[in-house]
């Protein structure tokens, strides 16, 4: 069942646009209703700016609304002129107080969450961005489109991330659509960078022939290595991707949750759409 509700979350202006563009280019395939939530950015002063007191901090509390304002001026019209254009439903939302579970509520209503790159956490009292946020905590699988991808490149050679554990197999789940539809699609596997038990014998064969029985044009690729997320970011790069398909892994420190692992690896140094689940 393809997606029915697309949210895209807007935080800043960097690939915005072409963000914007690969959603709705997205909702057109699906014939979904597209969702954009504008989240403005939050203002963050310099802890050592201590001249920034009376009129000064009047200054740069003005400054930041009339930015927050044409940020989000430049977003409507872009999606207005989206929705004009395209073949699908779309509804424009601001969240302007919304944090935590709020915003959450957002991806949860929708069957697919668009985000942009990670970005540093401002807010003091976490340090995960909202990109980070939404995927562990919104309980909905997500899509992470690097900041220059090009909207038309819709995921026709896919690489699925496979380790046999829950968030690949919720990644799996969520990405079918895409995959049944896509021209190649690889499981890459890494046996030695995973408890072997987890695999089977033969690591990697009984997802292939899950994904084969429901028409994806699967082949398997089980690679030797202890660096999972480097293996995948090769193979990615050697097919020329469009998608990675891959569990969202974090580790608990404390009271925060930070990627670990394979996901670490390619979150930093992927040049194309990942499709997560946490």
């Amino acid at each position: 069942m393809t997606p029915k509700d697309i949210v895209i979350f807007i935080e800043g202006s960097e690939g915005r646009d072409e963000r914007l563009a690969f959603a709705a280019a997205l909702a057109t395939l699906w014939k979904a209703h597209l969702i954009v939530t504008f989240v403005p950015p939050r203002i963050t002063l310099n802890r050592h700016a201590s001249f920034a007191v009376g009129s000064a901090l009047t200054s740069v509390l003005e400054q930041h609304q009339k930015d927050v304002r044409q940020a989000y001026d430049d977003a409507k019209k872009s999606f207005d002129h989206l929705v004009r254009r395209g073949d699908f439903t779309g509804e424009w939302r601001a969240a302007s107080d919304e944090v935590g579970e709020e915003l959450m509520l957002h991806a949860r209503h929708a069957s697919l969450a668009v985000l942009g790159p990670p970005a540093r956490a401002t807010d003091a009292d976490t340090t995960l961005s909202l990109s980070e946020d939404v995927i562990f905590a919104s309980g909905r699988p997500s899509l992470m489109v690097p900041i220059d991808w090009p909207a038309h490149r819709i995921p026709q050679r896919i690489v699925i991330g496979w380790n046999a554990g829950r968030e690949a197999t919720r990644a799996i789940a969520g990405a079918m659509p895409l995959l049944v539809a896509a021209q190649d699609v690889r499981v890459v596997v890494v046996p030695d960078a995973k408890v072997e038990g987890l695999h089977g014998v033969d690591p990697g064969a009984d997802i292939s022939h899950h994904l084969a029985r429901h028409g994806v044009p699967v082949e398997l690729e089980q690679h030797e290595g202890t660096d999972a997320g480097a293996v995948l970011l090769d193979r990615c790069q050697a097919l020329d991707a469009d998608l990675l398909v891959m569990g969202a892994v974090g580790r608990s420190k404390i009271s925060e949750f930070v990627f670990g692992g394979a996901t670490r690896t390619v979150l930093g140094a992927a040049g194309l759409p990942i499709f997560l689940a946490g």
